[in-house]
C-alpha cells in the first residue's frame, strides 16, 4: 500500500462488536485477503471437514479425533486473522465492557461490586469482570500494523492450501498411508505458527481475555 494512502485509512470497524469508524477501507482490504482462504475452508466444510472425511473412510474412522483437531486449528487461524483485520485501530467495547466501565465510572468499584454480589455474582466473577474492563479500556485504541497482518495472512495461506489438498487426497483415496501423519504434521505446524507469529499470538491472547460467561439475564443486558 502506498504511503500516501495511509491518511485516508485511519479508522476501521470491528465485527460483530460494532463501533462507528470514519473509514472502512483498511479492514475491508485486509478481510479481502482472508476471503480466498475462507473459500477454501468452506470447500472442505462442504465435505464434512477432515473429521467428516475420516468418518466416511473405514481406514481413518479410529483417527477421527485428529480430524476434529485439524478442523479446529484451521477455524482458529481464520477467526483470528479476521479479528486482526477488524481491530486494526483498536478493540471496541462489547456489551460487557461497556456495562462494567459505565457502572465503575458512575458508582465506583465498591458500590458496583456490592450491587453485583446482590445480583448473584461471586467475588471471583467480579474480579474477572473488573480485570476485563481494565483490559478493554487499555486496548480500546491500540493499533496494529496492516503489513504485519498481511504477513500473517500470507503465512497462513500455506496451511489452508495443505488442508484443502489433504481433503482432496482423502476423497481421491490417494497416498492413504500418509494421511494421518500429514494431518498430525499440519496440526503441529499450525501450533508452531500460533506461537511464532507475534500477531497471531496477540490475537489469541486478546480473545482469551474476554469472559465467556452469560451475563445478560443477571444484569439486564440485551
Amino acid at each position: 500500500m502506498k504511503t500516501a494512502s495511509y491518511a485516508l485509512l485511519i479508522s476501521c470497524f470491528y465485527i460483530p462488536i460494532q463501533p462507528i469508524w470514519a473509514d472502512h477501507a483498511e479492514p475491508s482490504a485486509c478481510v479481502k485477503r482472508v476471503a480466498p482462504l475462507l473459500t477454501k475452508k468452506e470447500m472442505v466444510a462442504e465435505w464434512g471437514g477432515i473429521w467428516g472425511l475420516f468418518q466416511k473412510t473405514t481406514d481413518f474412522q479410529n483417527n477421527s479425533v485428529h480430524g476434529i483437531k485439524l478442523d479446529n486449528k484451521i477455524n482458529t487461524i481464520l477467526f483470528h486473522l479476521e479479528y486482526l483485520c477488524n481491530t486494526i485501530d483498536g478493540i471496541p467495547f462489547n456489551e460487557l465492557s461497556n456495562y462494567v466501565s459505565t457502572n465503575l465510572t458512575e458508582k465506583g468499584p465498591e458500590k458496583f461490586k456490592k450491587e453485583l454480589i446482590i445480583l448473584g455474582k461471586s467475588e471471583g466473577e467480579i474480579e474477572i469482570w473488573f480485570e476485563f474492563e481494565k483490559f478493554a479500556v487499555t486496548n480500546r485504541y491500540r493499533t496494529l500494523d496492516p503489513q504485519r497482518i498481511f504477513h500473517a495472512i500470507d503465512s497462513a495461506r500455506h496451511f489452508i492450501n495443505e488442508y484443502l489438498e489433504l481433503a482432496e487426497k482423502i476423497i481421491r483415496k490417494e497416498n492413504t498411508d500418509s494421511v494421518i501423519q500429514k494431518a498430525d504434521d499440519l496440526i503441529n505446524q499450525i501450533e508452531a505458527f500460533f506461537k511464532e507469529d507475534s500477531y497471531m499470538s496477540q490475537a489469541i491472547y486478546e480473545n482469551s481475555r474476554v469472559p465467556h460467561a452469560d451475563w445478560d439475564e443477571d444484569v439486564g443486558g440485551s
